[in-house]
C-alpha cells in the first residue's frame, strides 16, 4: 500500500472508469438500453479492476522486498491516498450500480401505475409521469406511446419577435419556460369532462400576457398598448366550428383580434354618460330606425328611455339618479338602443356575438360549459361589476345582468348570458329580444375593435325556435307509410368476417362487411367488440357514433375510442356492434354536419342511415353467438339524437340507453321529423343529460323529447345533472347505464 505505482494506478484508473461509465450511461439514457446491460458493464470493469490489482501486486513484489522498513513521511502520504483513491473507485462502482439499478426501479415502478391511470380515464397523470420519465428516458417506447394517447401539440406565435413562451400545466402552480416564438409544438394534456388542458404566458420587454384556457396560436400582444382600461385582449381566430342550440353559424367562422371589457358596463359609468348629455346628443343614436314596418325618428322616440318619474335614464332610477350605494353596481332596466349610444358615446361597440361567444367560452366545438355554480343565477339580487368566484370566466358574463349584443334576429336583438334571476341554463342558450325592451335585468358590456370590419356585426341570427306541443302528429297510417321508407326488398345476408384481431388488452374485434339495402358500390361494414373472456351468449349492443363520425375518415381510430368508451360493457359480456353507417367515417361522405335540413340529400341520407341500422341488425339477429332477445341500443349525442327515429323503425330492439340528446330544433321533411317517430318509440330507454347542454338546449330540446316519447313513465329512467354541460362524468354513465341494462337486459 505504500507503493507510488499503486498510487498512479489507481488514480488513474478511476479518472477513466468515472469518464467511460458517465459516457455509457449516457448513451444507455438516451436509447432506452436495459440497464441490467449496464450492470453487466460495471461487472467486467470491476473484474478488470481486480485482475490489473493482481498483476500490479506479482509484478512489484521485487519492489517491495527492497523499501525500507523505514517509515519515511512520503510513505506515510503514498499510503494514505492510496487509501482514499481505493476507497473513492469502490464508491464510484457503487454510485453507479445504485444508480442504474434505481432507474429500473423507478421505471418499474411507475409503468405499472401509469397504465393503471390510463385505464382508469386518468389522462392528467399518464400525462405528467410520461413527460418527466421521457427526460430520462427520451427514446422509450411504451412512454412514447402513452404520451401520444395523452396529449396534443400546440403552436404559439406572437406580433413581437422572440417572445418568451412560458406554459402552466392543469393543476401546477408554476409556470415552465418554453423557449422564444416562434414555436411549433408544445404537449399539452388532452383532458376531457370539462377540465382545462394550459394556459400560455408570453413575455416581451414590459408586456406580459396571459392567455384565456387551451389558448393558443397566433398573439397580437402588440395590441395590449391599444386597449382602454380593465379591457381584456381576445385573440383573432380562424375557421372556427361554432354554434348556439337552435343557431348553426358553420365550420369555418373567423374573426380579428378584439378587446373586451373586464366589467359591465356600472351605474356610476352611465350616470356620466347622462351628465354630458347622451342622451340629448342624437349622433350617438341609431334613428331613424324601421322596425316592424314602423318608422321611428329620434324625436319622437328618445322620449321612451326616462326613468320612474321622467328624467332621462334607466327605467329603474329616479330623478336621473340610480339607487343609493349601487356606484358600482351594472347598470340594468336598459334598452339595445341606449347600450348602443353608451357604446359611441365612448367611442367603442356592443360585442357581436361571436366576440360574445368566444369572451364566455363557448367558441368552438365546445361541449362542456364552464363551472357556473358561484355565477349569479337564481338569485333575488344583483353583484357588483368586479364580483365574481368563477375564475374561467370574466367576471359575471355568466348571469348577473343580460348582456346585449349588437346582431339582430328579425325584429329583435339578441341578449345572451342570462341574468340573476334567470336559471343557470340561459348562459349558453340565445334570447333576443325588442330593442325597446328596459326589463330588469337587461344590461350590456363594450368591445374594442381594432379593425373597420363590421360584416359580423350586421350578420342576422337565424334562430330556430320550436314548440313541439303545437306540431301536429300524423295518423297511423300515415306513419306507417313513413315508416316504410326504410323497408327494402328481401335478399341473401352474406356476411364477410374480413378481419379478427385480438388487441393487447383482451378484445377481440372483428370486421364485417355485406351488401347495401340500396344500390351502392360501397360495402356496408361494421366491427363488433367482445371481451375474449366470455364465450356465446354475448349480449348484443348495437352502436350509433357522435358526429364525429361524419368529419372523420379514419374508422380505426373512432373504433378504438369507441371501445375505450364501453369497456364497462364488453366486460358484463355485452357485445358492442358499431356499424359505420352511409356518410360517416370510411365511407363516402354526402353531408358535412349533422344538422337537419329540408333537403332532399339530407332525407335520402337519413333513409339510407336507416336502411343500414336495419340491415347490421338482421346479421345481428343471424349469429348464434348473440342473445338477440336482449339487443339494445346505444348512442351520444348525435347517437342520442338519431334514435329518436330509429327506435321506432325496427321494434327488434328492446331497450335503449342514450346521453345528451333531445330534439334538434332544425326542420326537416316531414316524413322524417324525428319528433313524429318519437312519439311511436315504447321501449324502456335511459336518457342522461345536463342543464347546461351546449349543443341540445335543456328548455327547448330535453323537455319537448321528454313529454313525446311513448315510453311509458315507469319504463323511464331520466337522470338530469344539474349544471352538466354535453359531457357526462363518466363514472355516472357507467354506474346508471349498467343498472338499466341489468334491469331490462
Amino acid at each position: 500500500m505504500g507503493s507510488n505505482r499503486f498510487f498512479k494506478f489507481i488514480g488513474g484508473f478511476l479518472a477513466f472508469g468515472f469518464t467511460f461509465l458517465q459516457g455509457v450511461d449516457w448513451i444507455f439514457t438516451k436509447y432506452s438500453i436495459d440497464n441490467k446491460y449496464f450492470n453487466y458493464i460495471l461487472i467486467i470493469l470491476l473484474i478488470a479492476f481486480l485482475l490489473s490489482i493482481i498483476i500490479l501486486f506479482i509484478s512489484s513484489r521485487g519492489v517491495i522486498k527492497n523499501i525500507s522498513s523505514a517509515k519515511t513521511k512520503k510513505t506515510r502520504f503514498i499510503k494514505i491516498g492510496n487509501v482514499v483513491l481505493t476507497s473513492l473507485l469502490l464508491l464510484l462502482f457503487v454510485y453507479f450500480f445504485r444508480k442504474s439499478s434505481s432507474k429500473d426501479l423507478l421505471l418499474d415502478d411507475l409503468l405499472p401505475k401509469i397504465s393503471k391511470a390510463y385505464d382508469n380515464g386518468d389522462t392528467y397523470y399518464v400525462f405528467k409521469n410520461s413527460i418527466d420519465l421521457l427526460k430520462t428516458y427520451p427514446e422509450n417506447e411504451i412512454l412514447k406511446s402513452f404520451l401520444k394517447k395523452t396529449s396534443w401539440t400546440v403552436k404559439v406565435d406572437s406580433d413581437l419577435k422572440e417572445t418568451d413562451v412560458y406554459v402552466q400545466i392543469l393543476r401546477d402552480s408554476s409556470w415552465t419556460s418554453i423557449g422564444k416564438t416562434p414555436i411549433d409544438s408544445i404537449s399539452v394534456p388532452d383532458l376531457w369532462r370539462g377540465e382545462n388542458s394550459f394556459r400560455i404566458k408570453l413575455i416581451n420587454g414590459n408586456i406580459e400576457f396571459i392567455g384565456a384556457d387551451n389558448q393558443s396560436g397566433l398573439f397580437e400582444i402588440s395590441l395590449l398598448e391599444k386597449l382602454p382600461e380593465n379591457f381584456v385582449l381576445k385573440s383573432a381566430e380562424k375557421n372556427i366550428f361554432m354554434f348556439f342550440p337552435g343557431v348553426y353559424f358553420g365550420d369555418d367562422n373567423s374573426w380579428p383580434a378584439f378587446g373586451v371589457s373586464k366589467y359591465e358596463v356600472s351605474n356610476s359609468e352611465y350616470k356620466k354618460f347622462i351628465d354630458e348629455g347622451g342622451y340629448e346628443n342624437k349622433e350617438y343614436w341609431d334613428f331613424p330606425i324601421k322596425i316592424e314596418g314602423k318608422n321611428y325618428t329620434y324625436k319622437n322616440t328618445i322620449k321612451r328611455f326616462t326613468d320612474k318619474f321622467g328624467r332621462f335614464g334607466p327605467g329603474n332610477w329616479r330623478y336621473g339618479n340610480y339607487p343609493k350605494g349601487e356606484d358600482n353596481f351594472p347598470v340594468t332596466n336598459v334598452s339595445w338602443f341606449e347600450a348602443r349610444a353608451f357604446a359611441k358615446y365612448k367611442d367603442l361597440k356592443l360585442p357581436n356575438v361571436f366576440q360574445w361567444l368566444h369572451s364566455a367560452g363557448l367558441s368552438g366545438f365546445n361541449g362542456f360549459i364552464p363551472e357556473l355554480k358561484s355565477s349569479n343565477y337564481n338569485s333575488n339580487k344583483l353583484n357588483e361589476v368586479n364580483y365574481s368566484n368563477e375564475k374561467k370566466l370574466l367576471p359575471n358574463i355568466a348571469g348577473n345582468v343580460r348582456e346585449w349584443v349588437i346582431n339582430p334576429n328579425e325584429d329583435k336583438y339578441g341578449i345572451l348570458g342570462g341574468a340573476y334571476m334567470d336559471n343557470s341554463y340561459t348562459f349558453n342558450s340565445f334570447y333576443s329580444l325588442s330593442p325597446f325592451d328596459r326589463s330588469d335585468g337587461n344590461g350590456f358590456r363594450l368591445v374594442k375593435q381594432f379593425t373597420e370590419d363590421i360584416s359580423q356585426d350586421t350578420l342576422k341570427i337565424n334562430f330556430v325556435k320550436r314548440n313541439f306541443d303545437l306540431e301536429e302528429d300524423v295518423s297511423d297510417e300515415v306513419f306507417e307509410y313513413y315508416k316504410s321508407q326504410f323497408d327494402y326488398k328481401p335478399y341473401p345476408l352474406e356476411v364477410k368476417l374480413t378481419n379478427k384481431e385480438h388487441n393487447n388488452s383482451g378484445y377481440i374485434i372483428e370486421k364485417f362487411e355485406m351488401e347495401t339495402p340500396y344500390k351502392s358500390e360501397e360495402k356496408l361494414l361494421g366491427y363488433i367488440a367482445y371481451s375474449e373472456k366470455f364465450k356465446g351468449n354475448l349480449k348484443p349492443i348495437i352502436h350509433f357514433p357522435n358526429a364525429g363520425a361524419i368529419f372523420s375518415n379514419n374508422d380505426s381510430w373512432f373504433i378504438n375510442s369507441s371501445i375505450d368508451e364501453h369497456i364497462h360493457l364488453l366486460d358484463e359480456g355485452y357485445s358492442l356492434i358499431m356499424p359505420v353507417y352511409y356518410s360517416t367515417r370510411s365511407r363516402e361522405h354526402k353531408i358535412n354536419s349533422w344538422w337537419p335540413n329540408e333537403s332532399d340529400e339530407y332525407k335520402e341520407t337519413i333513409i339510407k342511415i336507416g336502411k343500414d341500422y336495419r340491415r347490421v341488425i338482421d346479421y345481428i339477429e343471424s349469429r348464434e353467438d348473440f342473445d338477440f332477445s336482449k339487443l339494445s341500443y346505444t348512442g351520444y349525442s348525435w347517437g342520442s339524437v338519431s334514435s329518436n327515429y330509429l327506435l321506432a323503425i325496427d321494434d327488434r330492439v328492446k331497450s335503449a340507453s342514450i346521453f345528451v340528446g333531445g330534439l334538434m330544433l332544425q326542420r326537416s321533411k316531414k316524413e322524417i321529423e324525428p319528433h313524429i317517430y318519437l312519439r311511436r318509440v315504447k321501449i324502456p330507454i335511459l336518457h342522461i343529460v345536463g342543464t347546461l347542454d351546449g349543443i341540445f338546449e335543456y328548455e327547448d330540446s330535453f323537455i319537448p323529447w321528454n313529454k313525446l316519447i311513448g315510453t311509458p313513465e315507469k319504463d323511464k329512467k331520466i337522470i338530469v345533472i344539474e349544471g352538466g354541460g354535453h359531457g357526462l362524468d363518466n363514472d355516472i354513465v357507467i354506474e346508471n347505464q349498467l343498472k338499466f341494462l341489468k334491469k331490462y337486459n
